[in-house]
């Protein structure tokens, strides 16, 4: 059975990769929650990077494993790479937001973008901060359209994304300039017809990593969620010319 460790966007949980671990009969995803997400626990206040990568080593599978993560969870993924190269097999990262990784317009065109949000969450209406930040972040339904268990949740934590945002914006933690040049494949996914700072992201990444491809798939920035069979598809695609031992 191929082991793979799974890291799920902000305001998810492990929960968030069932449709894709459905789609891959022959591979056992590991898929924890990230700091105050899910059963994990609440953030501590420290670097949020450092918390999720720790969480995440916690619980990755022995030996060399086939690495996913998904908007921050693919922030955290390319953390670990940089980190850990020989744990990695493989890595398959989908829409990360490390936009420290974009051009600098582009950078500034996104805190442009996002200053509703932040003026929001300074003046501590949480309704507000959440409805901007699912605008951009969400799977294009919006807001009002979600049930209020989903709203309730993503209130409570919608904190949690400026805690994330000095190793994202900022890349505090160095991994850019620390990303391998060689080895395992590295698939970079996003939306057909990505806003420009994901397609900024990519192409930042591709420059990084000469070993990178990639890959336009899905409607949307929740592609595993709106698309779990055809980002399964590729993941196989990728995975049949690496070796599954560890």
């Amino acid at each position: 059975m191929r082991q793979v460790l799974a890291l799920h966007c902000m305001l998810a949980s492990g929960a968030a990769w069932r449709g894709v671990q459905a789609a891959l009969p022959g591979a056992e995803l590991t898929c924890p929650d990230l700091p105050g997400h899910g059963r994990a626990p609440d953030w501590d206040s420290g670097p949020f990077m450092d918390q999720a990568l720790a969480l995440a080593m916690a619980v990755a599978p022995e030996g060399a494993f086939d690495l996913i993560g998904h908007s921050y969870g693919g922030c955290v993924a390319l953390r670990l790479l940089a980190d850990f190269p020989d744990r990695v097999r493989s890595l398959t990262v989908i829409e990360p937001v490390m936009f420290a990784a974009a051009a600098a317009d582009l950078r500034a065109a996104q805190r442009d973008d996002m200053v509703g949000f932040r003026t929001a969450l300074q003046a501590g209406d949480r309704d507000a901060a959440a409805r901007a930040f699912t605008a951009d972040w969400g799977d294009g339904g919006g807001w009002d359209a979600m049930a209020e268990r989903q709203r309730v949740y993503i209130r409570d934590r919608i904190h949690l994304i400026a805690a994330s945002g000095p190793g994202i914006a900022d890349d505090a933690h160095g991994v850019l300039d620390r990303l391998p040049t060689d080895g395992g494949p590295v698939s970079v996914v996003v939306q057909d017809n990505p806003p420009a700072i994901v397609a900024g992201i990519a192409a930042g990444l591709r420059a990084r990593m000469p070993q990178a491809t990639v890959t336009y798939l899905g409607r949307d920035h929740m592609i595993p969620i709106t698309d779990a069979s055809g980002l399964a598809a590729h993941l196989n695609a990728i995975w049949k010319d690496v070796d599954p031992t560890p």
